[in-house]
Formats: C-alpha cells, structure tokens, sequence
C-alpha cells in the first residue's frame, strides 16, 4: 500500500493458471481444456435435439383401427362440400322452400343427389354451427315469403278468371272513377290478366312474348310496344283491383247464403198430425 486514508487501492494480483505437463513434455492449460470440453458437450445436444426433431417428422401410419375410425369419421363428415355447394344449397333453398327437398338435390351442382338430401336433413339439425347462419337463414325466410306471396297472386287471379265463362269477353274490371287507364284498353288488360292466371305471375318476357303473339294485337302497336317494365308495373296495379273485387264478391256470396237461409227459415210452416190424411179421406167420399 501507498500512503494511507482516501483513494488508495488495493492491487490485487492476476489470477494464476495452473498448467499441467502433457505427455509429450508440453503444457497444457487446464482452462482451454475445459472450454474443449464444454464445446464438445453442446454439440452432443444440438445433435440429439436435432434426432428428436426428425423423429417427430416422421410419419407415423394409422393403426387397422384407427384407420376404420378415421374413415368412419371421413364418412359422417362433408368434407367434399366446397363453399359454392353451400351457396347453390342456400338458394335452391329460398327459391323451392326448405322442405323441397326433391327440387333441392337436383340443383346443387357437384353432388350426387343422396349426399344433397343427407346435407339438408344433418344442416336443418346443426345450422347453428354454420358460420354467418343468421344471414343464410333470413336468406331463405325472404325466399319462402315470397312463395307464399306468389301463391296467394296466383289464387286470386284463378278466383277471378273462373268467375267467368268467357273472361276475355264478359270479365269485368272495377276501375277506380278518379284514375286514369294510362292508355291500356279493357280488352288489353283482360288478356293480362287471362295471361297472368296461365303463365303466373312474374313471367314478364313470357306476357310480352304471348302480346307479341296474339292476333287480337297485331294492329295494336300500343300494347305491343310496351317495354316489360311497363307491363310489370300495369299487372301490380291490375293484380290490386282484382283483390279488391274478390273481397267485395265473397263479401257479396256471404250476404246472399245468409239471407236466403233466413228466407227458408221464415217460409216453412209446421202442419198439424193428420191433416193430410184426414183431406184425402174427405175426397175419396
């Protein structure tokens, strides 16, 4: 040590490496021969985790067993539908209704129709797990409504053509007294609504298609010339009146059937016992 108090330091010496005398009369630092040592170690490891790696690449094969459960799963399973047979199943859906099933399995492009009816009965039990199932059900909701409302078109027009026997002669039509025709004859839209009740209603390029046709027509460039937009919003306006007047018609049959039954009612009279007989004996004396 030199002087004494504050900042003053111990000197520590270096480290000595104890050496060893090899076998061929060198030295040889025991230090250098652990880190030899170490290096060797570290390879081991690197070359044992790398055997565990590849043996867990290895492909492992299916016992006889398991191979059955697999197949057996492979078989509960659809993992041959591709999204786009979802799709043609969802619309095939709202356009027939869910319970059509026969129309169903002969649209869906891709599969067999056994697989398309196995799909509908296992979708209609497990939908809920379908991804977005809330939009592919109201998808079909909408479709199914429209059916209905399309059938309900479909007998109101039946109800008003059958009403006569010559509907395009004798039917008659109960135009509103503050609305115009827009140019449209009575015997023009006679036959669309003749042509509706054959065709359904919907069909516009087959009404415009059966105009085209029609000899009653062949002079009549109006009609003939009227774009299928424009018959389309001319049926909506006739399909309402003929609803209004089916309504006021059954209205009518009611009132009518209830007032002859009161008519019956009222005109029967009951005759006393023997009465008749007692007539016929006074005419035979």
């Amino acid at each position: 040590k030199e002087g004494g108090g504050e900042g003053v330091k111990d000197e520590k010496p270096e480290p000595k490496i104890a050496k060893e005398e090899s076998s061929n009369g060198t030295d040889k630092d025991d230090g250098a021969m652990e880190l030899e040592d170490d290096g060797e170690g570290e390879g081991e490891d690197k070359e044992n985790e790398g055997k565990e790696e590849e043996e867990d690449k290895t492909p492992r094969f299916l016992s006889e067993e398991e191979q059955e459960e697999y197949e057996e799963l492979e078989r509960e399973g659809f993992g041959k539908w591709t999204r786009q047979n979802l799709t043609d199943f969802i619309n095939a859906s709202a356009r027939f209704g869910r319970n059509e099933i026969d129309s169903i399995r002969m649209v869906v492009e891709g599969q067999p129709p056994d697989e398309v009816e196995r799909y509908h009965e296992v979708f209609w039990k497990r939908y809920k797990e379908v991804k977005d199932h809330e939009k592919l059900i109201n998808r079909i909701d909408k479709g199914e409504k429209k059916l209905k409302q399309n059938e309900e078109d479909r007998l109101a027009l039946q109800k008003k053509v059958n009403r006569h026997k010559k509907p395009l002669q004798t039917m008659s039509i109960p135009y509103p007294s503050n609305q115009s025709n827009k140019g449209f004859t009575l015997d023009e839209d006679r036959f669309l609504i003749v042509t509706m009740d054959k065709l359904g209603y919907g069909d516009w390029e087959g009404l415009k298609a059966a105009i085209r046709n029609a000899w009653q027509f062949r002079f009549d460039w109006f009609v003939k010339s009227r774009t299928t937009k424009e018959l389309q919003q001319r049926c909506k306006k006739l399909l309402e009146l003929v609803k209004e007047d089916n309504d006021k018609w059954e209205a009518q049959q009611k009132a009518r059937s209830k007032s002859k039954r009161g008519r019956k009612k009222g005109s029967t009279k009951r005759k006393r016992p023997g009465t008749a007989a007692a007539g016929r004996k006074k005419s035979r004396k």
